[in-house]
């Protein structure tokens, strides 16, 4: 968050001739470490010669552009409009989704603040140029598959953030131009074209190569966990020894992080807590698990963290979200059989695909993944559903078309 306290004139000169110039003291403070504040000065070249009919001129632009700074409206640029916002809400939201804040409004202000606008002047035109910078941006990861810009699904994420803000300063009269402010809000998100593939996921049919693919894994466990019980990451990570009783597993706790790591006594929604029977085949596996934790805790003695989760490192730390999530994307591009956009989420959407097409009632199915709108199960059904139309169809022309050798009508 920047603000500034107080500006003063000063004189240069150039090329013999003296100008006034404005230097405003300006306060930086990270939103995410109060304590860790920056001063530092900001000169603006006015073009006014000395002159004290001119030194009057300065003083009022003095005053107009520390009000940018310390006065929300329609004036102050959009990008410190943007810190403002995110400033408030830090009160508002749990940490995980202020962070989760922090990182896309860090994509709108390094953009904005090279492109200045005014919180009540962003338009249609400066959305369309925004998101254009996004799906085009270099990537400061050179490893990462794709040469230049983020994905879809990331300049969709931070658009909608783009667009609350926006809509809340359009709640608040900090934006007065409805048509201007709402243009910029209804833009149309462009996509790029190589990422706009069909959602993948694991079919019935697929599931013996999925499990073949995970063999051996240390990890095998909690995918299989994944997919068998459709968990999301957070709660995957946040199981524990003492949520299995009387041979059920219950979900009632949660393990998430952007920069920090926050544990939960409680899941994302109320029809997320359920709990589950435990099949013989994962209640072995469990039991194997726990015996060479207690063994690893016996011999680490007071170095062992006793964190009481199920999947964790030898020294009992819990794993990291991030390492879940890149340890599956490792796997799956290492193994040709699985589909390269497999991600660890696409195993809660597999789980949803394999109960509906193994004849599972729908309400069943909801509950079974924690969905708390069934239209939300639905959706995932319908984006599934498509793979398995195109089986049907092979199926058919094998049974009606080939016959024909080649495969078409007579």
């Amino acid at each position: 968050m920047i603000t500034c306290q107080s500006g003063r004139p000063i004189i240069k000169k150039r090329n013999g001739v003296e100008t006034y110039v404005i230097r405003l003291n300006l306060v930086v403070t990270d939103p995410a470490d109060r304590t860790n504040t920056q001063y530092k000065t900001k000169e603006i070249s006015t073009g006014l010669t000395v002159s004290k009919k001119n030194l009057i001129t300065v003083n009022a632009m003095i005053a107009d552009e520390i009000k940018k700074y310390s006065v929300i409206g329609d004036n102050m640029p959009f990008h410190l409009y943007c810190l403002h916002w995110l400033e408030q809400k830090k009160s508002e939201v749990e940490i995980v989704t202020y962070e989760g804040y922090q990182y896309r409004i860090d994509n709108i202000v390094s953009y904005f603040e090279k492109n200045p606008v005014s919180v009540g002047k962003v338009s249609a035109k400066d959305a369309d140029a925004f998101y254009h910078y996004l799906l085009t941006k270099k990537k400061a990861c050179p490893a990462q598959r794709s040469e230049a810009g983020l994905s879809n699904r990331t300049v969709k994420d931070i658009a909608s953030l783009f667009r609350a803000i926006l809509s809340d300063a359009l709640e608040l009269g900090h934006a007065k131009d409805e048509v201007r402010t709402k243009g910029a809000i209804n833009r149309r998100i462009p996509k790029k074209p190589e990422d706009m593939h069909p959602k993948a996921y694991i079919g019935s049919d697929e599931a013996d190569v999925f499990l073949d693919a995970i063999k051996g894994h240390r990890l095998e466990l909690a995918f299989l966990i994944a997919i068998f019980y459709g968990l999301r990451r957070e709660e995957i990570l946040g199981l524990k020894w003492s949520a299995l009783r009387n041979d059920r597993l219950y979900i009632e706790h949660t393990l998430s992080r952007m920069h920090t790591t926050v544990a939960k006594d409680r899941t994302k929604t109320d029809a997320s807590y359920r709990d589950y029977p435990v099949p013989p085949q994962i209640a072995e596996k469990l039991d194997a698990l726990q015996s060479a934790q207690q063994q690893n805790k016996y011999l680490m003695g007071e170095s062992y963290h006793d964190s009481g989760y199920i999947f964790c490192w030898e020294d009992g730390r819990p794993y990291t979200p991030d390492y879940l999530t890149k340890s599956f994307k490792k796997l799956v591009r290492a193994d040709d059989r699985l589909d390269d956009h497999l991600t660890l989420h696409s195993l809660r959407a597999s789980c949803v695909s394999i109960l509906i097409h193994m004849g599972v009632d729908i309400k069943d199915v909801q509950k079974w993944v924690g969905h708390s709108d069934i239209q939300t199960t639905l959706n995932i059904y319908a984006q599934t559903n498509q793979k398995q139309q195109d089986r049907t169809m092979n199926h058919m022309v094998g049974a009606l078309l080939a016959a024909n050798g080649s495969g078409q009508h007579s």
